[in-house]
């Protein structure tokens, strides 16, 4: 049975990566009974970072290591951080949720679901304006 939560999902490297949407707003979440909790909160503190010599994680900044992405190259990274809009620390090139393909999913989910995504916008949301911009887009049609 379909999670109606679920607006994203994605296999990178032979592990399956969804977009949630929970009281709080949008989370990364990686299909695997190793995931803490919901996941990652999607917003502008979540970061993939490499530990040095060792594996990549998500991680909120100045936080624990919330999902680990163990045999993960750097085209792998690559891949997850611009299908979900992360930013890969000490990297220029910076990603943003607002342009991702899962941003955009989370816009559509939000017009086919728009009860769920009323009830989950009304507490203080970690991706600011996500269901007011799929509002907007539902205005415009």
């Amino acid at each position: 049975m379909p999670d109606r939560h679920e607006f994203y999902r994605i296999e990178i490297c032979g592990r399956t990566f969804t977009g949630t949407v929970h009281a709080d707003g949008p989370y990364l979440k990686l299909l695997e009974s190793r995931t803490f909790g919901y996941g990652a909160p999607l917003r502008s503190h979540l970061v993939l970072s490499k530990v040095p010599g060792r594996r990549y994680y998500a991680i909120c900044r100045n936080s624990e290591p919330l999902i680990s992405l163990p045999l993960f190259l750097d085209e792998d990274v690559e891949l997850l951080a611009k299908e979900f809009g992360i930013p890969i620390e000490d990297r220029s090139r910076h990603y943003s949720f607002e342009r991702s393909p899962a941003s955009r999913a989370l816009k559509q989910w939000s017009l086919q679901h728009p009860e769920i995504a009323r009830a989950c916008s009304g507490l203080t949301s970690l991706v600011p304006r996500w269901y007011q911009a799929g509002r907007r887009r539902l205005a415009s049609l």
